[in-house]
């Protein structure tokens, strides 16, 4: 059989225990909504801006504290600005023509079929720019490149 005293003593320190918890409890709730008042007064502010990400190559909406705008500007080489209601601009990368022929390297990979480091992909002596873009014939088809005819 267990020593009643024992269990008395456990009783009372679980009850102890339990109660102390409960006050602690109720004291962070209590202090909770103080430090949110705190947090939110004057210069505790967050707000949000706008921070370029080199690895992404975009603006990524951010916030941080009013008081570390100065800083963070000064470690960040101005690569932030102020947010937009609508939210940060999306850059848009410059289209890339590799072999200077009139056609995107995109277009010239998923539209037309065409060599994106070869202005003349089929060879016929008209660049696939001009082939797609003026002529209307068909870039991989060297047998349809207009002739030109010079006095």
């Amino acid at each position: 059989m267990k020593n009643p005293i024992i269990k008395s003593t456990m009783t009372k320190r679980l009850a102890i225990t339990a109660i102390a918890m409960f006050a602690i409890m109720m004291g962070i709730s209590a202090i909770a909504p103080a430090m949110a008042d705190r947090a939110t007064a004057p210069g505790h502010n967050k707000i949000d801006i706008c921070h370029f990400d080199d690895e992404e190559i975009q603006y990524v909406l951010i916030s941080i504290p009013e008081k570390a705008v100065r800083a963070h500007e000064k470690n960040h080489d101005m690569d932030i600005i102020p947010a937009p209601e609508d939210g940060c601009p999306v850059i848009e990368p410059e289209p890339v023509d590799t072999d200077s022929d009139g056609l995107t390297d995109g277009d010239e990979v998923n539209i037309h079929g065409t060599d994106p480091l070869n202005s003349d992909t089929d060879g016929g002596g008209i660049s696939d720019g001009d082939e797609v873009n003026v002529d209307g014939t068909d870039p991989l088809d060297a047998l349809d490149d207009l002739v030109i005819i010079t006095p």
